[in-house]
């Protein structure tokens, strides 16, 4: 039997969506406004195809499209952005990374943090998927993803040592690693 497609399936838009989402929790965003944003989004990205090629193909890592659309809705919404681990020589561990996301979102409400994961099939190998979400809560050993898929197989959620934050940690038991790099911490303003 046929499965309907989803968001994610045919779309390479997950990046958009943890924004929209992340907003959705920072400020009640509804979805007719997160359909506009979303469209406005599309087409100021059409306004410069090669932006356009490289989000569709997959050749960004949609830092700047990401950073685009928070800078854009940051001047509609009173919205703090905190990025705490850019310009890092080295990403933090797991246990800091994770301490870090704890403490921000235990810090007051409607508060989320998106990044980019990578997830391999060998820790030899490319990538084979990678993936923008968002987390809105850390509580006990769950790390809980408020995310755009319903593919089956989705990680959904992360478990303390589920993850490494720098690729050349990976092993076969331990086949993601989280883009420190992209981490945005949220909160209303």
């Amino acid at each position: 039997m046929p499965t309907p497609f989803y968001q994610g399936k045919l779309d390479v838009f997950c990046a958009m969506y943890a924004v929209l989402n992340g907003l959705q929790i920072t400020h009640g965003l509804r979805a007719l406004h997160a359909r506009d944003i979303l469209h406005e989004t599309l087409l100021e990205l059409a306004a410069t195809p090669d932006d356009l090629r490289a989000v569709l193909e997959q050749r960004t890592d949609y830092v700047p499209l990401v950073d685009g659309m928070l800078h854009a809705q940051a001047r509609r919404f009173p919205l703090e952005i905190v990025r705490p681990f850019q310009g890092l020589r080295h990403a933090p561990s797991p246990r800091q990374f994770w301490q870090a996301c704890r403490t921000f979102l235990e810090g007051g409400r409607r508060r989320v943090i998106l990044f980019r994961f990578l997830r391999y099939l060998f820790a030899e190998a490319a990538p084979l998927n990678r993936h923008w979400t968002a987390v809105d809560w850390v509580r006990g050993d769950t790390m809980h993803l408020f995310d755009c898929s319903r593919e089956e197989g989705a990680i959904l959620d992360f478990a303390p040592g589920s993850f490494v934050t720098r690729p050349e940690n990976l092993s076969p038991e331990c086949l993601i690693c989280i883009d420190t790099a992209t981490a945005r911490f949220l909160s209303p303003r």
